[in-house]
């Protein structure tokens, strides 16, 4: 009975949505954004989502400079998946970064009503 009602929350929550940690979270926004030699200038915003007990599905929008040229923000973004997946270890990532110019809004709500 102990063992069903543990794994019945835990499942709960995962079917929910749960995020990661909060040390998990900081420590992927620091590894995406890298040292100085990264073209990756900031995390503009970035979610998170456990796909399951070892998986967690990453997603964020990166600013990088404007005067970058394509192959060097694929370099870019292939080294900040890299650092992220070496930052949190025993995870899973499956991540989808999107490059963007910083216009320096990160609230999307805010971002959408700077463009109007």
């Amino acid at each position: 009975m102990t063992v069903a009602i543990v794994l019945s929350i835990e499942m709960k929550s995962l079917l929910i949505g749960e995020a990661a940690t909060v040390d998990q979270v900081m420590a992927i926004k620091a590894a995406l954004e890298g040292g100085a030699e990264s073209a990756v200038e900031r995390v503009i915003h970035l979610r998170t989502l456990h796909l399951g007990t070892e998986e967690l599905l990453v997603g964020a929008k990166l600013a990088v400079g404007r005067q970058e040229y394509g192959h060097q923000i694929a370099a870019a973004i292939d080294a900040a998946e890299q650092r992220a997946r070496e930052a949190v270890p025993g995870l899973r990532l499956v991540m989808y970064l999107e490059p963007d110019i910083d216009r320096g809004v990160s609230d999307p709500v805010a971002w959408q009503h700077a463009i109007d």
